[in-house]
C-alpha cells in the first residue's frame, strides 16, 4: 500500500463522495475562555516560526505526493507565498496537543508537523453555538494552511487542517467546491447524503461533490484532517444544510 493507500470502498475518487471538513470563517473562540483553555505558544522568533511553518507544508506536499488521489484531485500549487499571521487561539488545541489520534508510520511526519504550529495559527470556528453547541466549540478549530486567506497564499486551491476531538457530531452542512478529505491521525465515521457511512482511518480519503451534504461523528477517538477544496469559491465558508 502507498501512504494514502486504503480499501477499495473509501480510496477512489467516486462520481459520489462522502462526507467531510471544514473552511469557515468567523471566530467566537473569546466568547467561549480561548485564552484560559489552549496551551500558550512557546517563546520563538519570527524566523523560527516561519521555519516551523516551512516544516509543515512541506510535510503536507509529501503526504499529497505519495497520495496518487490527492494528486489526482488537485496538484500541489506552484504560487505559494508565505504570508505572516498573528495566531488565534481556540479553546481546542490544548485538547489537540494532548490526544491528536494514533498516526501511521507514514502520516505521522505529518501529525508531528501540525502540532508543532498549532500555537502559532489563525485558527477558526466558523459556527455559533446555535449551530453545533457549546461542547463542540471547545473541542474543534481549524485552520488554513494554504489558500487565499492562509498562512500560505494561492488562488489554486485551498487546503486546511482541522481537528475534532472525542464524541463529537459535525452537523449536515455543505459548500460550493469539491473536496477531498485526508485522514492525518484517529478515526471518525463520516457520512454524506446519498453515500454509505464509512469510518476512515490515517491514509485513507473520502470525496465530497459540490454542495454534497455532508457530516462526521467522532467516537472513542480524536481526528486530525487534512483537506483539500478546487473549484468555484475557495474563499467562501460552509454553511449548515437544510434539514
Amino acid at each position: 500500500m502507498s501512504a494514502c493507500s486504503v480499501p477499495a470502498a473509501a480510496m477512489p475518487l467516486p462520481a459520489k463522495p462522502g462526507p467531510c471538513a471544514f473552511g469557515m470563517t468567523g471566530d467566537t473562540a473569546t466568547a467561549l475562555g480561548a485564552p484560559d483553555m489552549q496551551t500558550p505558544a512557546p517563546l520563538l522568533d519570527d524566523a523560527a516560526i516561519r521555519a516551523l511553518f516551512d516544516t509543515a507544508l512541506a510535510a503536507a506536499r509529501d503526504w499529497h505526493a505519495a497520495c496518487p488521489v490527492q494528486r489526482g484531485f488537485a496538484p500541489w500549487p506552484d504560487d505559494l507565498a508565505y504570508v505572516p499571521r498573528a495566531p488565534v487561539p481556540v479553546p481546542g488545541i490544548a485538547e489537540l496537543i494532548a490526544d491528536p489520534g494514533e498516526a501511521s508510520d507514514i502520516s505521522r511526519p505529518l501529525r508531528d508537523a501540525l502540532l508543532a504550529i498549532a500555537p502559532f495559527v489563525e485558527w477558526r470556528l466558523g459556527y455559533t453555538e446555535d449551530e453545533v453547541g457549546a461542547d463542540f466549540l471547545r473541542r474543534y478549530g481549524w485552520f488554513e494552511l494554504a489558500g487565499p486567506e492562509g498562512h500560505f497564499h494561492t488562488l489554486r486551491t485551498r487546503i486546511t487542517v482541522g481537528y475534532w476531538g472525542r464524541g463529537l457530531f459535525y452537523p449536515r452542512h455543505q459548500h460550493e467546491p469539491e473536496e477531498l478529505y485526508t485522514v492525518v491521525s484517529g478515526h471518525a465515521l463520516f457520512h454524506a447524503d446519498g453515500e454509505a457511512d464509512l469510518t476512515l482511518a490515517p491514509g485513507q480519503t473520502r470525496l465530497h461533490r459540490a454542495n454534497q451534504p455532508h457530516a462526521l461523528t467522532t467516537a472513542q477517538s480524536p481526528i486530525l484532517t487534512l483537506v483539500f477544496w478546487r473549484g468555484a469559491g475557495l474563499a467562501q465558508p460552509p454553511r449548515i444544510s437544510a434539514a
